[in-house]
């Protein structure tokens, strides 16, 4: 198998399988502590993991076409899913009855929580972009994309219905993440170089 069909085809399976684990993680996460979730949230910590591959894999196949945008949206969001992930690990927990109150508030600690989750808002964002403006997957799903990391940010604002934003950003990012991967599964049988553009 060529590289990049292995790309394509590694990509998509784990594009897919983030966005099932991401929505799979948030409705675990309703039934637990408003501001921690449950422990078995940690679905969600896994979906950052397996992020890091999806996001590397999708930039992977429109490279040629994302440019610098597409770069630096790249590079934030896999330095921010890092990160997040180590938030959702200490959330996890918080959620067994922990205390890290402290651990995610103060100092440099608080400060990483707040980049991170900066990183990996803009970079999705900057992502989507360079998503729509390459063209080699669907355009619709770079700006769905967009859509859903700006509702699931909004509920870090809005501290009576956080849950209700950040399930839904959750729905979206996870169906884009899906149609993202089911994307690059469809064309790991093209040949190595011939992107299928999308309109």
């Amino acid at each position: 198998m060529p590289s990049s069909n292995l790309v394509r085809t590694g990509g998509g399976l784990a594009s897919a399988a983030a966005g099932i684990l991401l929505l799979l993680g948030h409705l675990l996460d309703l039934g637990g502590d408003l501001e921690y979730g449950t422990v078995l949230g940690g679905l969600v910590l896994t979906t950052h993991v397996v992020l890091v591959f999806a996001l590397v894999s999708l930039y992977a196949a429109q490279a040629e076409h994302s440019g610098l945008l597409g770069s630096l949206g790249m590079v934030l969001s896999v330095v921010g899913t890092t990160l997040v992930s180590g938030i959702v690990l200490v959330e996890i927990a918080g959620a067994s009855g922990a205390e890290v109150e402290e651990v995610l508030g103060a100092g440099l600690p608080g400060t990483l929580v707040l980049l991170g989750g900066l990183a990996f808002l803009f970079g999705l964002i900057l992502f989507g972009v360079a998503t729509m403006r390459a063209g080699v997957v669907p355009r619709l799903a770079g700006l769905l994309l967009i859509v859903g990391d700006v509702v699931f940010g909004v509920g870090s604002f809005a501290a009576a219905a956080a849950t209700i934003f950040e399930t839904l950003g959750a729905l979206i990012t996870c169906t884009v993440l899906v149609w993202l991967g089911l994307s690059l599964l469809s064309e790991s049988g093209t040949s190595a170089g011939q992107p299928v553009r999308a309109s």
